[in-house]
């Protein structure tokens, strides 16, 4: 499945507040978060996506340590809305 134009600035997004966050103090891998963030867009698998939204995986736990986790919790809802997942 492509990823349509609004899944992509939403990907664009996260990364986007990854790049600008620093390391969590205990969970939250910054720069496991931009891999992450990466393989999405070069892949088509909404598989690969609903992993990188779960809760307390590693990019929600990066958004709540660095203050954006309800920011991050809304864009994750916008995107497993538009892909189904």
């Amino acid at each position: 499945m492509d990823m349509d134009k609004e899944v992509r600035n939403i990907l664009n997004e996260l990364r986007q507040k990854v790049e600008s966050s620093e390391d969590g103090s205990i969970y939250g891998d910054r720069s496991k978060a931009l891999e992450d963030i990466e393989s999405v867009q070069a892949s088509s698998s909404t598989e690969q996506l609903s992993y990188l939204l779960a809760p307390t995986a590693n990019l929600q736990e990066l958004a709540i340590e660095n203050g954006w986790g309800q920011e991050f919790n809304n864009l994750a809802s916008k995107l497993e809305k538009l892909l189904g997942i």
